[in-house]
């Protein structure tokens, strides 16, 4: 039994994440009242990693997640790309937008239109950052990436580990009040494995570090670089993220090939 589970870690981490958070998100999002308990959900992805690292890799395993976590020695202007980044990609997409005829309103994103002051955006940002950020990247880019770069290339295993993140967030769709109410689905299947090819490029790049990961996570629901649908059936903004995104995978494409980075990166890698 014990090598049985040892041999499939990526299936135990994907039981248990979507296990332990459907659990709670199913129920609330048909209507059943949960509290405080259904909003407690930002860190399953990653104590579903903790517990399957521990299970399948023993200290081994789990001591990579720690180093991974705390791994900021990638060159400053990694740390521009992810933090700068999704806001100049979202300040595009909105530019793109009102070009075609929409307005600055609808299209920018809410943090920079709410009454909050601007000097309170890097507190939001660190609040972000530590709660989506830390809560999934630690799974998906933590425990996930690496073992599908064992199998796959990385454009392969972007868009595998981007099809199974969008489905995590499948509840969503049914629950009032979340982000992503009533969004068509075929649209989450579809910039979210954009997002995952634009995650694995940042983590190849930074020695596969989380906490690069869990920055970008911060600034790109911060800056909504998946916008949401303006109005009923305007799909405008967020097909033309979509569309942004799409072609800057094609240059990371053209440029790198399918492995979206030149030469090995075998920090990438899980150590057991």
């Amino acid at each position: 039994m014990e090598q049985a589970y040892r041999g499939h870690p990526l299936v135990i981490f994907f039981v248990l994440a979507f296990a332990i958070t459907w659990v709670v998100w199913v129920p609330r999002a048909a209507g059943v009242p949960l509290g405080i308990l259904g909003q407690v959900w930002t860190w399953i992805p990653a104590l579903a990693a903790l517990l399957t690292a521990a299970l399948t890799g023993g200290r081994g395993a789990v001591r990579d997640l720690g180093a991974r976590l705390v791994r900021w020695r990638v060159g400053w202007q990694w740390y521009a790309v992810v933090i700068l980044g999704p806001a100049v990609f979202s300040l595009a997409v909105a530019g793109v937008y009102v070009l075609l005829g929409g307005s600055w309103a609808a299209a920018l994103p809410p943090v920079l239109l709410g009454e909050a002051p601007l000097v309170m955006l890097p507190l939001f940002f660190v609040i972000l950052t530590v709660t989506d950020g830390l809560g999934e990247e630690l799974a998906w880019r933590g425990f996930a990436l690496p073992r599908l770069l064992l199998q796959h290339n990385a454009l392969v295993a972007s868009l595998i580990l981007g099809v199974l993140w969008a489905l995590w967030h499948l509840p969503l769709i049914w629950t009032e009040g979340a982000s992503m109410y009533q969004q068509p689905i075929w649209l989450m299947l579809v910039d979210i494995p954009a997002n995952s090819v634009l995650f694995t490029w940042v983590f190849l790049h930074t020695r596969g570090s989380v906490l690069l990961a869990m920055l970008l996570h911060g600034a790109a629901n911060l800056f909504n670089v998946s916008p949401n649908v303006i109005s009923a059936g305007d799909l405008t903004l967020p097909l033309l993220a979509v569309a942004a995104k799409g072609l800057l995978i094609v240059v990371l494409i053209l440029v790198a090939g399918p492995n979206l980075a030149r030469g090995p990166r075998p920090e990438t890698l899980p150590q057991t």
